[in-house]
């Protein structure tokens, strides 16, 4: 059944307001129970609505829109705020006193709450005859005199270093890896590398390294979240044990709730004091006119409205401020504990964790280098840069960085720069030396050795895995006798060549190949000492070319 009522209030942001019956019952409503196409909902425009169960349901503006049997009633109801018009006209005097008492409460609004609340007997509201619209304890709960801990200190910090610790564990077979790539200083430049390579040859990322960087981003987020926690305690705090804490975070939860509630609030009470103003100008300008009785009416349900949500204001705001105590007083109580013991925790994780990421980008590194030599498309894009040097991150930070313009250097190039003086201490230049004799081989090492710790030297008489060492390093000078064990020199430089994109300086012992695959910078005969090899190599090394 239809009642009938007039909009006292509309907020057109928010999409909500209140109507008032003629029973003086104030009722919200949302603008999805709006009916009428050709009207917006604006104040004092009277309406038919449907009450069910305290919700105002199917709003129109037009009383054929009631149902016959709804009709009588809504005539009743108009009648009963006719009479209520006729009696305020009789007590104009009265009314015009309470509002002069009104314009006092509209200049003290701003001291809120206690100075407005104080006066609500000026609007003769009887609020103590209805349910009070809004029940605080009711929707946030009983008040607490304290926070009860749900989790102590230890075990949430145990909690968070527990999901570390099983990372960790997990990938504790990195930790046998020889080899370490520091992944702090290189990571944007290994992703730049990873996916410039990817964008040359997709079939590159094979499923094993596809999981190698899907496992680094995994460990690298993980790390970065710790550190992140470390620079930051008081979010360490939050995340890792104030949002364990169950009782905390529900009234941590109603705080936010109240401090959205009275946003919301105090725009509607801005603009209902607004109105209230516009109201009060129109009476003292009614006020011998017939609408003057209907005038103040309206006037003492918006003061009465307007009281409500002041009221409501005020028993927010004082709950809002006894639970922000209370959290705050919960928050010191355990922060500096909880902040010793989580650093404690942290440095021995980051030192495991580090360690780990390093192995994990030298794995990725090369890995996806192994690879990326046996690409066709990578080779090529390298031949045809005029990139010299040996198929790994140093020489392709090297071709990148003298591609850069000198004079334009900013600080993420000097980055870089540091970047590629890392890499040269790790890709030390290789003298690659390959013999029939084993004993030969072994006299031309221990010779070589003093050359320095600038290069790394190594032996074989095994062709075989001397090619392999050759495609995981960079050689510097190639030494070949011209007869090998299981192949003669010739044979062994068509290989290097297919498999090896750099091209070294080459020493040959013995007769000169009959192909021309390489510039042989040295001849040197078959029986050649160990000392004279050394110096042969040593003036080749110093030469530029």
């Amino acid at each position: 059944m239809k009642q009938l009522g007039k909009i006292l209030f509309f907020n057109f942001t928010e999409g909500h307001g209140i109507i008032i019956t003629s029973t003086k019952e104030k009722l919200l409503f949302t603008i999805e129970e709006w009916n009428d196409f050709e009207v917006m909902p604006e104040l004092g425009l009277k309406v038919y609505f449907e009450n069910i169960d305290g919700k105002i349901k199917n709003i129109s503006l037009n009383e054929a829109d009631i149902p016959t049997q709804a009709h009588e009633t809504v005539t009743k109801a108009e009648d009963v705020l006719e009479q209520e018009d006729q009696e305020i006209e009789q007590e104009i005097e009265g009314s015009i006193q309470e509002q002069a008492k009104s314009e006092d409460l509209e200049e003290e609004e701003y001291e809120f709450p206690d100075q407005v609340v104080a006066n609500q007997e000026v609007f003769d509201l009887s609020h103590e005859k209805e349910e009070h619209l809004y029940g605080i304890d009711q929707e946030y709960g009983e008040r607490e005199e304290s926070v009860t801990l749900t989790l102590n200190i230890k075990l949430a910090v145990n909690n968070y270093f527990n999901i570390i610790n099983e990372h960790i564990t997990h990938r504790e077979g990195y930790k046998k890896l020889k080899g370490r790539l520091n992944y702090l200083l290189i990571r944007r430049f290994l992703w730049t590398m990873f996916n410039n390579l990817r964008e040359i040859d997709g079939n590159i990322i094979t499923p094993q390294i596809k999981t190698l960087s899907d496992d680094l981003k995994l460990m690298g987020n993980l790390y970065y979240d710790l550190l992140r926690k470390t620079k930051y305690p008081s979010l360490a705090y939050q995340e890792v044990f104030l949002a364990c804490q169950d009782e905390y975070t529900k009234i941590s939860k109603g705080a936010q709730d109240m401090m959205d509630k009275l946003s919301r609030l105090r725009t509607s009470e801005e603009q209902i004091g607004s109105t209230l103003k516009v109201r009060k100008e129109e009476l003292s300008k009614n006020i011998d006119t017939a609408e003057f009785g209907l005038l103040q009416d309206e006037l003492r349900s918006l003061n009465g409205t307007y009281v409500d949500i002041v009221h409501m204001m005020g028993e927010l705001d004082e709950r809002y401020k006894h639970d922000m105590e209370l959290l705050n007083t919960f928050e010191k109580e355990y922060k500096q504990e909880f902040n010793a013991l989580f650093d404690s925790a942290t440095k021995a994780h980051k030192l495991n964790l580090l360690d780990i990421l390093n192995a994990q980008a030298y794995l990725l590194d090369s890995k996806l280098w192994e690879v990326a030599k046996h690409s066709k498309a990578i080779k090529a894009y390298f031949q045809n840069s005029s990139i010299e040097g040996e198929l790994n991150t140093k020489t392709y930070l090297k071709y990148y960085l003298d591609s850069l313009d000198g004079n334009k250097m900013n600080e993420e190039t000097k980055k870089l720069y540091e970047v590629y003086d890392y890499l040269v201490t790790l890709h030390k230049d290789c003298i690659l030396l390959v013999s029939s004799s084993a004993q030969d081989a072994m006299d031309y090492e221990v010779e070589m050795k003093k050359l320095g710790s600038n290069y790394e030297i190594k032996a074989f008489i095994d062709e075989k895995k001397a090619l392999k060492w050759a495609i995981r390093n960079s050689i510097k000078v190639l030494i070949i006798e011209d007869q090998l064990a299981q192949m003669d020199a010739d044979t062994f430089l068509k290989y290097y060549k297919r498999y090896v994109l750099i091209i070294p300086k080459i020493i040959i012992l013995g007769k000169k190949p009959a192909s021309n695959l390489y510039q042989i910078s040295k001849l040197l005969p078959n029986n050649v000492s160990s000392k004279a090899l050394f110096e042969n190599t040593k003036e080749l090394l110093k030469a530029k070319k």
